[in-house]
């Protein structure tokens, strides 16, 4: 009889068992407050203790996470462990604890340490927080998904659909409430008043009066409502995720002035499928696949953090298969352009790309701009890159234009840390010292390329980077990048701006005190010492101009000369002015030689980094320089090119140091000999020898140029 009753009490309860989820804290919205408290105790940390005896003894705990906010881009990590009644460490074997999940890295999983403390007889939580950032007590919450029975049934979603494409599962629900009110095409001034903020991840909630989330489960297996315990939560997804918060319209003047709140500034839309932004009231979550197989995704309601678990909206299987993911394109904008008497079309098209870790430094959505001439379209095509300004996070694409190639323009992070990259701790609860500096914009714009060319074909010697502004990267490149042309800062960290900049985009340089050099930003964003200790290696042509605007009292001339010395001692192509070059610009080819000229007679004096000194903002260096990217000569044993000085040179001659670079066959070894000639049609005008130097490169010193075309020749 005792066994029946037993048995059919267990039945009972594992029939009327829910996943109920529940917040224990301070205040705020929470289930159970005052259950969370804090006491300083000096020297030794702080004690978090959480009065856990509202949970009944003996239920499931499927997941705990302890939440922390804290403000500022970076903060120092977080430190702490389980304590006993009696203050001393509670120390166990097994797997760490209290760690921040991956990849979002904003809450701890204190699962373990919930379901224990649950058994334990005080039923009491105590962490001992021994180091920690700066941080609202009284928005810390502990969330505990339990066995239990949910005691109202809240609104849930609807219409949960799944896409599979590119190594992604994107997600689309009915979200419980619509911020736009049933209007595809909003207003961005109507719709950032329903909110606290925004920054280019989403939204920014406002949680009065009551706070209002999606979350997102993945599992092997159908997920139901007694199933969704053993589920993974991949996520929260806030209200309005069908928003583009990167394509804001940015005003120096501040964000809440009338133009911004302007009703006729319609809110740009997200898509999930090519052509397709999303309509009124559509919810979005887009997860990068890990491994192959197959999953089940669900998606449900939470209202201050208790989730609706009785009816669980469940899609799938859906397959999944791993692969880079890809753009999708959400407009399409076509502008006329002329060739001579014949008009064409120049094709814009705008793409949201969702990518997280290592292209991101957690999961977040980037803008790309791709615009070519369908009529005039190569295949494989040439493409152009223009990365734009590093004060601002859109894309900048260029103006419609008569083009045989491919355009491309993308996002920077946020905040844009000279498009160097930023430490991947930003905006986490992982302290900058835990984190890894790392070159988010570089990996994107590399993996950006290698999707053109799957998509159309790119001519991978004919890769071109306009700089605008700041950092530089490509520099150390020439694998990828045919040349490149602008201005960026061959030590980003001069200049006062800059320096502060650095200091906050990165998290000071405290943060990287013996790491490895390549992890440090300070050190990798000087391109003079790298050109200095590297000088074997090659670079790409650099056409450096100033004619976009430089900015160099507030961000640093001092490290130009320094630059363009070093680029002469270790014999670089490059050509330095400060206007945009207006004469034909010879064709330079990845796969190509190009000259590297040196000590012209013809500079100007750039002074030694004080803007008082020197000819600064009318200095060239090389400027008048060209030579015929057609007719060169590149094999074993001969190099051959033909130079010549512009019409727009001063005087009709000039002497320069020649070194041939990037040459694909030509090769010398240090203290080889070679035979030299520089002629004009059938007169020579000079021969001699060359040696080649420690770095097995041949110069030709004080080479006579002039504005007719000569030929010089090298031979072994």
């Amino acid at each position: 009889m005792k066994w029946s009753l037993l048995i059919a009490a267990l039945c009972a309860r594992l029939a009327a068992a829910d996943m109920v989820v529940q917040r224990w804290g301070v205040g705020g919205h929470v289930q159970h407050p005052g259950t969370l408290q804090f006491k300083d105790e000096g020297a030794r940390g702080t004690l978090l203790t959480c009065d856990l005896s509202a949970l009944p003894r003996g239920s499931k705990v499927y997941r705990a996470r302890l939440v922390f906010e804290r403000e500022g881009m970076y903060g120092r990590g977080f430190m702490m462990a389980a304590v006993g009644a009696d203050g001393t460490p509670v120390i166990r074997p097994g797997a760490p604890r209290l760690v921040l999940v991956y990849p979002w890295h904003r809450w701890f999983d204190a699962t373990r340490d919930v379901a224990e403390a649950v058994e334990s007889e005080g039923r009491t939580l105590r962490l001992l927080v021994t180091k920690a950032p700066s941080f609202k007590r009284e928005a810390t919450f502990l969330e505990i998904a339990f066995e239990g029975k949910l005691a109202e049934k809240l609104p849930q979603v609807a219409d949960l659909r799944a896409i599979s494409r590119a190594g992604q599962v994107f997600l689309t629900f009915r979200e419980i409430e619509d911020l736009s009110e049933g209007k595809d095409d909003y207003s961005w001034g109507a719709l950032i008043k329903k909110a606290k903020g925004y920054n280019p991840e989403m939204l920014v909630p406002n949680d009065e009066p009551r706070e209002v989330r999606y979350r997102v489960y993945r599992s092997r297996q159908p997920i139901t409502s007694k199933s969704i315990g053993e589920a993974e939560l991949l996520a929260e997804v806030v209200p309005g995720s069908r928003f583009n918060t990167r394509q804001v319209r940015r005003i120096w003047t501040g964000e809440q002035t009338p133009s911004l709140l302007d009703e006729k500034f319609v809110a740009v839309r997200l898509a999930v499928e090519d052509g397709k932004p999303l309509p009124s009231g559509i919810g979005k979550y887009v997860h990068t696949v890990t491994s192959g197989g197959r999953g089940y995704y669900a998606v449900v309601a939470a209202i201050n953090g208790v989730e609706n678990t009785l009816d669980v909206p469940c899609v799938g299987p859906v397959e999944e298969k791993v692969a880079p993911p890809e753009p999708v394109m959400y407009k399409e904008v076509v502008s006329e352009v002329r060739d001579r008497d014949k008009k064409l079309q120049y094709v814009q098209r705008w793409y949201n790309w969702h990518v997280g870790p290592p292209l991101s430094h957690i999961p977040l959505c980037y803008d790309v701009v791709v615009g070519f001439c369908p009529e005039r379209l190569k295949k494989p095509a040439p493409l152009y890159i223009h990365r734009g300004h590093s004060w601002i996070i859109e894309p900048e694409p260029v103006n419609p234009r008569l083009t045989d190639g491919l355009d491309l323009a993308h996002c920077s992070d946020s905040p844009n840390a000279f498009w160097m990259g930023i430490n991947a701790a930003c905006q986490t609860l992982m302290g900058v010292e835990q984190g890894q500096w790392q070159p988010f914009p570089q990996r994107r714009q590399e993996a950006l390329i290698e999707w053109l060319d799957r998509q159309c074909g790119v001519d991978r010697d004919r890769i071109v980077a306009a700089l605008g502004a700041w950092g530089m990267m490509e520099f150390t490149k020439p694998d990828i990048y045919a040349w490149l042309h602008g201005w960026g800062m061959p030590e980003v960290t001069k200049g006062f701006q800059a320096w502060q900049r650095a200091c906050g985009v990165w998290g000071g340089v405290e943060a990287y005190a013996n790491r490895p050099n390549e992890e440090n930003p300070f050190w990798v964003q000087d391109c003079t010492r790298y050109i200095l200790e590297n000088p074997a290696k090659e670079t790409p042509f650099f056409d450096i101009h100033m004619g976009w605007g430089a900015h160099f009292t507030e961000m640093g001339w001092p490290p130009w000369p320094r630059f363009l010395r070093a680029m002469i001692e270790t014999k670089r192509p490059f050509a330095f002015r400060w206007a945009v070059r207006s004469e034909k610009r010879p064709a330079v080819r990845r796969d190509q030689s190009v000259p590297a000229f040196g000590n012209c007679s013809l500079d100007d004096n750039p002074g030694v980094g004080d803007l008082n000194n020197g000819e600064t903002f009318s200095a060239q260096l090389n400027g008048y320089l060209n030579w015929d990217s057609e007719s060169i000569v590149d094999e074993a044993g001969r190099w051959e090119m033909t130079v010549w000085l512009d019409d727009s040179a001063p005087l009709p001659s000039c002497t320069v140091d020649l070194t041939p670079r990037k040459c694909q066959k030509f090769r010398a070894k240090p203290g080889e000999t070679f035979r030299w000639s520089n002629a004009a049609g059938d007169n020579e005008v000079r021969s001699g020898a060359a040696t080649a130097d420690n770095w097995g490169l041949v110069t030709l010193p004080g080479l006579q140029v002039s504005k007719a075309k000569s030929r010089v020749k090298i031979e072994r």
